[in-house]
């Protein structure tokens, strides 16, 4: 990742997400490891997504965000696609994320790519009720 795309996903997620913490291009490029996208032409960014490992099973993906002059093309689905195949390929056996609970366009999302809502609970620095969305990703034996 280069800085010119750091900052786009600084930018895109500071305006397309209810975030408590401003994202800075020098944040992003410290952890640019976890972070997947996809470019369009120019390198604009299409769509970006942050996924890390929390436990040895378990990855979290955060603030899946698509660039609002990209919308309605698959471009989330495809992000969350390849998260999830990351996930998969480094040992992943389940994805989490959290939801704005009145975020219906990305529950549907989450809820159609497989993943269950398991809790709601109050985030008091937002104000926001959250719901926690899983998916396991590997099958059991």
């Amino acid at each position: 990742m280069n800085s010119a795309v750091a900052k786009q996903i600084a930018d895109l997620l500071n305006s397309e997400n209810q975030l408590v913490v401003a994202y800075t291009e020098k944040r992003v490029m410290e952890n640019g490891e976890t972070y997947l996208y996809e470019l369009g032409e120019s390198n604009e960014v299409l769509s970006c997504i942050e996924c890390k490992r929390v436990q040895w099973y378990q990855y979290e993906v955060c603030h899946l965000t698509v660039n609002p002059k990209h919308r309605g093309n698959g471009h989330g689905r495809s992000i969350l696609n390849k998260a999830m195949e990351h996930a998969k390929e480094n040992g992943g056996r389940i994805v989490q994320c959290t939801i704005r609970e009145n975020n219906a366009e990305s529950s549907g999302l989450f809820e159609s790519a497989g993943f269950h809502k398991s809790s709601v609970f109050f985030y008091p620095n937002s104000g926001n009720n959250v719901c926690v969305w899983q998916r396991v990703i590997s099958d059991a034996t």
